[in-house]
């Protein structure tokens, strides 16, 4: 496990598998994590435990707790470069209670610095669409940087929305929060 302030990430367990299957069906969930709504697929709690507990092994997802050890949460890496030292980001805080209260920032904090210390990766990239401005604010906090947009990459809600690339690097991360 590792802490931060106000957050504990852990790896997902069993017993985490009935609040993800709530957060993942949720419309605001999936419309704030990744302008999926309506969802690409509605996911029924077998899907949802063969995707976090037994899913690819190229993708890695964990918990995240709030003080109390409430799953409030879930964040991960993907798309791993191995030479480029690279892999990309992802966080959904699915508590709707702990939107707006530094937890999701909290949380990337401490992840980010896990895997720039712990897996050596150089850089951190992640991508949202253009009106979730409460998580790209919360990006910037942790120190991402806009290095782009894909425009008209994300169809939500009947409109078409421009994607944004975001990309951290691991001396500006040490920099701006040390190790």
């Amino acid at each position: 496990m590792i802490r931060g302030q106000k957050t504990t990430i852990r790896p997902i367990e069993e017993d985490d598998i009935e609040e993800l299957y709530q957060w993942y069906n949720d419309p605001d969930v999936n419309l704030w994590a990744s302008g999926a709504w309506p969802l690409n697929t509605l996911l029924n709690k077998d899907q949802i435990a063969l995707k976090f507990l037994d899913g690819s092994p190229d993708i890695y997802r964990y918990s995240v707790l709030d003080e109390n050890n409430l799953l409030i949460g879930t964040i991960g890496f993907k798309d791993i470069n191995i030479p480029g030292q690279s892999a990309a980001l992802y966080i959904v805080i699915g508590n709707k209670s702990y939107w707006g209260k530094g937890y999701g920032t909290d949380a990337l904090i401490v992840f980010v610095r896990f895997l720039f210390n712990q897996w050596n990766f150089h850089r951190i990239s992640l991508d949202t669409w253009d009106e979730n401005i409460r998580a790209i604010k919360a990006y910037e906090k942790v120190g991402f940087k806009i290095e782009g947009r894909q425009r008209e990459a994300r169809f939500v809600l009947g409109n078409y929305h421009d994607a944004i690339l975001m990309g951290l690097l691991r001396d500006e991360f040490l920099a701006l929060h040390g190790k």
